[in-house]
């Protein structure tokens, strides 16, 4: 993999992230539709910008369990 590749990759990645945060602090249908149809007007969504979703929505779930359980 080139480094041109792997900084694309990364920014899709963080992407990813920004557009999950994003959907969690506004967790609203209207802005899970804006942000499906930001992602797909290509037609395709880069692996990268899922996994960048996925990690933050994995971990904000496990902030939120380690909150439960300090009370």
């Amino acid at each position: 993999m080139t480094d041109e590749n792997q900084t694309q990759n990364d920014e899709d990645f963080d992407y990813g992230c920004e557009c999950a945060m994003t959907l969690l602090n506004e967790p609203t249908e209207d802005c899970l539709n804006d942000l499906i149809d930001e992602l797909d007007e290509d037609g395709m969504i880069a692996t990268e910008v899922v996994y960048g979703l996925l990690a933050t929505i994995l971990m904000s779930m496990n902030s939120e369990e380690g909150d439960e359980e300090e009370h």
